[in-house]
């Protein structure tokens, strides 16, 4: 990947201050779609006049409509593109071998060239995490009701993919990169919380999610998600206005069928916050729903450097086993103020989550009676204590050292002494 990355950027630069960096993204984006999903009409146009190209990607878009969305197969609007670019990015997609390469390498520019991220993104991070711990999936449906550009979705390898994302430019770009993927999906534009589209008739083996933390809602809003079918813990008349966390945990087990799994990246406060969020804990926990609290570092996400952490909820939990606690906070890589999670680290994750590595200081099983003696609290801290070495000192040599250092105090007021007298 790191070769079609090196050509992307390489084709970036030659369209700057020709195109928008993001318009010149859609624009790569759209003709691999048609290159993937057109394949004869692409190659004439490959071999043909650069005058001609943009209006022969149009038609040759336009006959994708029956089986895509109109505003996928729709071609970026004219005013966005530059003629001159059109024959780079043609004549770039024609050497394209790989799709799968291509399409991972487009989501990792998009976030890098939109400024979203760094390299050692969150992105991929919370990727090789997700991989690590849901496992083998090929044979499962997996639904995420934020999908952003499905690039966690897209690497789990599930059997068949059901996805909803509200925002429209991210929705298209989805659906194509997924569709150059071959991957098995539905996506839908829709806010799910809202207007969910999908898991109404439908649950699935596994639900994994990063929804946006902490939304705030409006009044109306808020009277509106009191009646959402997903609520299994009563809200009263409205939902309180940060109670976005608490909605997501639930909009997940909703979609969730009686043996599946859900594995949900959210803020360490839903862990002890009281009023809302302190019910659906006590649901989840009473219920058995709670399979595991994986803490993860600083630094990890791109937004923001508070320490998130993941949920795993479990449809089929077996009776009276415990809620398994794992500290990861201090796994990783520090790279300016970045943490990079490795394969191998993600690995250790999931190991310990697991319970693969039972003898480790950061892993910890606990059952309901102690969870109940904390008030129903998950922080982490609570269950796993951690070990800070302290050095110790040698008190001898260490006097010694304050000796000195009188001896060279005195010296110097003694120096500032005689200067002071002598200036006066």
């Amino acid at each position: 990947m790191e070769n079609v990355t090196k050509q992307l950027w390489s084709l970036m630069d030659s369209c700057r201050g020709s195109m928008e960096v993001a318009h010149t993204l859609e624009l790569i984006t759209y003709v691999a779609f048609i290159a993937k999903e057109n394949p004869n009409s692409f190659q004439i146009i490959v071999n043909s006049g650069h005058a001609k190209q943009l209006d022969m990607l149009v038609q040759a878009g336009k006959a994708l409509e029956s089986n895509h969305p109109i505003e996928v197969c729709t071609a970026p609007e004219h005013y966005r593109i530059d003629e001159k670019i059109i024959n780079f990015v043609v004549s770039f997609i024609a050497t394209i071998s790989n799709f799968d390469l291509l399409a991972s390498a487009l989501r990792k520019l998009n976030a890098q060239a939109l400024g979203k991220f760094t390299v050692d993104s969150a992105n991929e991070n919370m990727t090789r995490i997700f991989t690590a711990i849901v496992g083998n999936c090929s044979e499962k449906s997996l639904y995420d009701g934020a999908c952003g550009l499905a690039r966690v979705a897209s690497s789990l390898n599930s059997g068949t993919l059901y996805l909803e994302e509200k925002n429209h430019s991210t929705y298209v770009t989805a659906y194509r990169l997924l569709t150059i993927e071959n991957k098995k999906f539905k996506l839908v534009k829709t806010d799910s919380l809202f207007e969910p589209a999908l898991g109404l008739d439908k649950q699935f083996d596994l639900v994994v999610m990063e929804p946006p933390f902490s939304l705030k809602f409006g009044a109306d809003d808020r009277r509106r998600l009191a009646e959402s079918p997903f609520l299994t813990v009563s809200t009263g008349s409205t939902v309180s206005a940060n109670s976005s966390d608490s909605l997501w945990v639930q909009q997940a087990l909703s979609n969730l069928n009686n043996t599946g799994k859900g594995y949900i990246l959210l803020p360490q406060g839903f862990l002890f916050r009281g009023g809302y969020d302190a019910k659906v804990r006590e649901y989840l926990l009473e219920n058995e729903l709670l399979e595991a609290v994986i803490g993860l570092p600083v630094n990890i996400l791109d937004a923001t450097s508070i320490p998130p952490v993941i949920l795993v909820l479990n449809k089929n939990k077996p009776a009276g086993s415990p809620v398994v606690f794992v500290d990861a906070s201090e796994i990783g890589t520090s790279n300016k103020n970045r943490i990079t999670i490795s394969e191998k680290d993600a690995e250790l994750i999931a190991n310990l989550a697991a319970g693969k590595l039972a003898e480790d200081e950061r892993y910890k099983a606990v059952f309901m009676p102690e969870i109940r003696q904390q008030n129903n609290e998950l922080n982490i801290s609570r269950y796993i204590e951690k070990t800070i070495e302290v050095e110790e000192l040698d008190v001898v040599q260490e006097l010694k050292i304050l000796t000195n250092y009188q001896v060279e105090f005195e010296q110097s007021q003694q120096v500032l002494s005689s200067l002071l007298a002598k200036y006066q």
